[in-house]
């Protein structure tokens, strides 16, 4: 309703005003992603258990003596 009542307005000043709004709406999927990222840092910690495993794979292990 409101573009009724403006002028018409350049393809150049159109082109400008897109680009402004495609930029604002990246920057805006930008920040929800990272703000997800961050949430799910802060809300799934590592178990200890977790970061305390000293099992080693057998693939490093080394052969036992014969």
């Amino acid at each position: 309703m409101s573009d009724q009542n403006r002028p018409e307005e350049s393809s150049e000043e159109k082109d400008r005003r897109e680009q402004r709004m495609m930029w604002i709406f990246s920057g805006a999927i930008v920040l929800l992603i990272l703000g997800a990222m961050g949430a799910n840092m802060m809300f799934h910690k590592e178990s200890p258990t977790a970061s305390d495993n000293t099992e080693i794979s057998s693939q490093s292990r080394t052969a036992p003596a014969q």
